[in-house]
């Protein structure tokens, strides 16, 4: 076998964690807020290669810094940030909050003596309907309309060899829709396809696009570009039945910022 990982059982990924938090707290000492481990690990979902990522939340102002190596057979991070800024990445809710966004709300804790973590879930949970309306919103124009828009670009320019790539990428933007409509975090990036299609109310369309690349069915252009058709068009009917506008003139978005 080539190096790189190797396996390793769960209980010494548990212990190299405490490992790392023990290393933590002798260098940052007193500025420690909280350490925790986020990601497969503190899901419960960790794999024989599966890597060991970890928050650590320091006191000051500004921090942001990531600790990312390789011990050979294995591969840690540890991001190191103060409380402001990251309750401020919490906070956000964009087009990538159903696969980003996980890692504030599934935290296996290891120290925290003033109870950030739950500050830090509420911070990534609590936004209000209209505010998911709004980004859903933003993922149907800016990102799967964009994305219907470079298909047919390839397939009027007859450029097969991009079909592949985009299909994976309107399947993404049609997870991302899924998960922020149904306020739902993915497991991890890996498994946002397969979880999607657990989800209900899914635009009409999306489920044959989406099995259509999990099953890497991706060698014939013409499928990939009628099943991107099909996506759109229960895209359209989706957002319509739901009141969301996606056609918009630019004199009522110049309206808005008054």
């Amino acid at each position: 076998m080539p190096g790189g990982p190797k396996p390793m059982d769960r209980s010494r990924r548990l212990e190299l964690a405490r490992q790392i938090a023990a290393q933590i707290q002798d260098h940052y000492g007193d500025r420690i807020l909280a350490i925790g481990v986020y990601g497969s690990l503190a899901r419960g979902m960790d794999r024989p290669y599966s890597d060991v990522e970890m928050h650590c939340v320091v006191r000051g102002q500004g921090v942001d810094v990531c600790h990312e190596w390789s011990a050979g057979t294995w591969k840690a991070e540890v991001d190191v940030y103060s409380e402001d800024v990251v309750l401020e990445w919490a906070s956000e809710l964009d087009v990538d909050w159903s696969v980003t966004h996980g890692a504030c709300v599934h935290v296996w804790v290891l120290y925290d003596p003033s109870g950030f973590f739950p500050r830090l879930r509420d911070a990534a949970l609590l936004h209000p309907d209209h505010a998911f309306e709004e980004v859903i919103r933003d993922v149907i124009v800016g990102e799967i309309y964009e994305r219907i828009g470079k298909v047919r670009n390839a397939r009027a320019e007859k450029n097969d060899a991009c079909m592949p790539y985009l299909g994976v990428e309107l399947t993404k933007c049609g997870a991302c829709l899924v998960g922020l409509d149904r306020r739902h975090l993915y497991a991890a990036s890996s498994r946002m396809f397969q979880e999607s299609l657990e989800l209900p109310g899914r635009p009409e369309g999306y489920d044959a696009l989406c099995r259509m690349v999990m099953a890497g069915d991706l060698a014939d252009p013409a499928r990939i570009v009628d099943a991107a058709d099909g996506f759109w068009s229960g895209v359209e009917r989706w957002a319509a039945e739901r009141g969301i506008q996606i056609e918009h003139e630019l004199e009522m978005l110049l309206k808005r910022e008054l």
